[in-house]
């Protein structure tokens, strides 16, 4: 019982990880510059996603912790590098769409 009570709490980290990650661009103003170099910067948005996702973290740990389930770091290396991923994937998708035409392309 306690395997399935660990991955469904993988799966969950996994998932607040994934799901966090394209809001983080979302709150990104990208722009090129004549030479089409993307250039970002980032909001009140993308800082509060990424402060979010380590509290969100810390309580999976504290329930994990309440159920005598021992979660060891991979857990949430796996979470962050999700996160990480699909932060540079929507990052990169974003920016090459400013790259072709050489304008702003604010927040969603």
């Amino acid at each position: 019982m306690a395997l399935i009570w660990t991955a469904a709490l993988l799966g969950l980290e996994f998932l607040i990880g994934w799901s966090a990650a394209p809001a983080g661009p979302g709150g990104l103003c990208i722009w090129a510059d004549e030479g089409g170099t993307v250039w970002t910067t980032g909001g009140w948005a993308a800082v509060g996603v990424w402060l979010c996702g380590p509290v969100l973290r810390i309580g999976l740990m504290g329930i994990a912790a309440a159920m005598g389930i021992h979660r060891g770091s991979a857990a949430t290396m796996l979470s962050v590098a999700a996160m990480l991923l699909t932060c540079a994937g929507a990052t990169t998708w974003r920016g090459r769409a400013v790259q072709h035409t050489r304008g702003v392309l604010l927040p969603a």
